[in-house]
C-alpha cells in the first residue's frame, strides 16, 4: 500500500513538472517566455535612410508580446528616445513576415515610429527567428515606407513577454 501510495505521489509531481514547463513554452516561437527584466538587454540597431541622409537608432530595450491570438507587437525604444513598434500576425511557422502578405501568410499588420503610423510600402520585409541557445528572439527588418524612407536593421537578444 506504501509503494503504491508513494508511486502515485512521484508521479504526480513528474506530472505537475511537466505541466508547468509546457505553460512556459511558446508553442509558435519554440522559445521560452521571459521575465519582464530582460528587455534591457537586447542589442542591435536600425538605420533610417532619406534620401541620402542616413539616421542610426541603437536598441536600448526591446520586447516581444502577443496582443490578440496569433498576433504580436514588437517594441524598440532606442538610446537616444525614439520608439518603435511593428504589429505582425504570425500563421505560419515561416520566419519571415511580409506587407501586406497574404491572409494565410505572416504579415506585417503595422508600424509606427514616434507615436505616428507609417505608411508601408510593399517591399516591407521582417524576419523574426528564435534563439533557442539564448531563448530570445533576433529580428532583421526592412521597412520601407511611402514618405518616411527606409528603417533597416537588425536587433537581437528580444525576450518574448506574456
Amino acid at each position: 500500500m506504501k509503494t503504491k501510495l508513494l508511486l502515485l505521489i512521484c508521479l504526480s509531481v513528474a506530472m505537475g513538472a511537466c505541466t508547468t514547463e509546457e505553460e512556459t513554452l511558446s508553442p509558435l516561437w519554440g522559445i521560452e517566455y521571459s521575465d519582464e527584466n530582460s528587455t534591457g538587454f537586447a542589442s542591435g540597431s536600425v538605420s533610417q535612410f532619406i534620401d541620402q541622409f542616413k539616421s542610426t537608432y541603437i536598441a536600448k530595450t526591446g520586447a516581444m508580446r502577443e496582443v490578440n491570438t496569433g498576433v504580436f507587437m514588437l517594441s524598440f525604444t532606442f538610446e537616444s528616445g525614439e520608439t518603435m513598434d511593428i504589429k505582425v500576425i504570425k500563421r505560419t511557422i515561416d520566419q519571415n513576415f511580409y506587407y501586406p502578405g497574404n491572409d494565410g501568410g505572416n504579415q506585417v499588420l503595422s508600424a509606427i515610429f514616434q507615436g505616428e503610423i507609417l505608411s508601408l510600402d510593399t517591399n516591407t520585409k521582417l524576419t523574426i527567428m528564435p534563439r533557442t541557445e539564448e531563448n530570445k528572439l533576433a529580428t532583421l527588418a526592412k521597412i520601407y515606407t511611402v514618405d518616411k524612407g527606409l528603417f533597416d536593421g537588425a536587433i537581437g537578444r528580444v525576450p518574448l513577454l506574456k
